[in-house]
């Protein structure tokens, strides 16, 4: 469990978090220790806590108010009140708190707080692993509660590239002009209209093909757009974010987290689509995932492994064979293991790569180092 702690008074918080670091059966971390109300909201969504305990009586936000702001933005957080009066008490309850602690905190009663939290995390850790999950990382797939993977099939790219662009909206307005503009700008206006209402009508079809009841498309009101909702529906990329978002210092009592992480990535933000509205979103998907492999080749190699740092870079030419980087990088490492098969291996793929795509040859950096090991 990722704890947050939030206490305007230095001493209580300073107890709590030594009690809470004792419990190591309860395999929990404190990921966020606020003195303030303020700071604590603007991090919150990028800590991502399965648990904050609040402190009631702040002086710039109550914790009644920071309570419900918090849920608003993490709707599945659990939240422990604290405070030095018990007659918040009723007001935490209506708020659904978990718990209410009278400060000083005490020993024995923090562990069947911590007891109960373990219990309800446990518990939601079954319904998300029972929710379908939504692929759109390497192409449009649907994760059965079971693990089974299929793809999604469509009637009409038109329809599946409207799905995928609503989905990336999820839960905001798409305003029917901004659908007629970006997907039939070449057809008049009646014909448009039509199109699209048949390809709503497609999309909702395939998903309730596909027992996809979590996800909704609801017409706004004077026909001015669509809404699409997204509940009890897991999707891979907000899972992915959420992960790398939460990793910690990459050392080696954390490096299977950073590994996991890593293989999360299946693939290119849809395939090989070629969706002009998504190319932003593509790059910044794969800038983040060649970032964490990095990271992970560099671990390696500072520890001398150099065939784990082979394997991450393996990874990286699969998924983009197109990255000319990674070719380059490959050979180094097949140097340093004497693998010199391989290293003409990836030179010659590199030729062949930049011949095939782009009409080039590998840059002077890479020849020059390619001769010099040659002699």
């Amino acid at each position: 469990m990722r704890v947050v702690l939030v206490d305007d008074e230095h001493l209580p918080l300073t107890r709590l978090k030594t009690l809470l670091e004792k419990y190591d059966v309860f395999e929990l971390s404190v990921v966020g220790v606020y003195m303030g109300a303020h700071e604590a909201l603007s991090s919150i969504q990028s800590v991502q806590p399965d648990v904050v305990f609040l402190d009631i009586m702040m002086p710039d936000m109550d914790g009644l108010e920071l309570g419900e702001k918090i849920l608003e933005l993490l709707p599945n957080v659990e939240v422990v009140f604290t405070s030095g009066f018990d007659k918040f008490a009723i007001d935490a309850f209506n708020l659904h708190a978990i718990d209410y602690l009278l400060k000083p905190v005490q020993k024995s009663r923090l562990e069947k707080t911590l007891t109960r939290l373990q219990r309800v995390y446990q518990k939601n850790q079954q319904v998300v692993e029972k929710q379908q999950m939504i692929q759109l990382l390497g192409d449009l797939h649907i994760i059965a509660a079971d693990g089974t993977s299929q793809p999604m099939k469509w009637r009409t790219s038109k329809a599946k590239e409207l799905f995928t662009y609503m989905l990336s909206r999820r839960n905001e307005m798409v305003y029917r002009e901004t659908i007629l503009e970006l997907f039939w700008q070449d057809s008049d206006i009646d014909k448009a209209s039509k199109q699209l209402y048949t390809a709503i009508y497609t999309i909702r079809q395939t998903l309730k093909k596909y027992g996809l009841d979590g996800v909704q498309i609801s017409s706004l009101t004077l026909n001015s757009g669509y809404k699409m909702t997204v509940n009890n529906v897991v999707i891979d990329i907000e899972q992915w974010l959420a992960q790398i978002k939460a990793l910690p210092l990459l050392e080696q009592s954390t490096l299977t987290e950073h590994i996991q992480a890593f293989e999360a990535y299946t693939g290119e933000y849809l395939g090989d689509s070629d969706y002009l509205w998504a190319e932003g979103e593509k790059v910044r998907l794969k800038h983040l995932w060649l970032h964490q492999a990095q990271k992970l080749q560099d671990f390696y190699v500072a520890n001398g492994d150099y065939q784990a740092a082979i394997k991450v870079q393996e990874r990286v030419q699969y998924v983009y064979p197109e990255e000319e980087d990674s070719y380059f990088t490959l050979m180094q490492l097949y140097a340093q293991t004497d693998n010199v098969l391989a290293v003409e291996a990836q030179y010659s793929e590199l030729t062949r790569m930049l011949q095939e795509h782009y009409a080039v040859e590998p840059n002077k950096d890479v020849v020059n180092w390619y001769q010099r090991w040659k002699n």
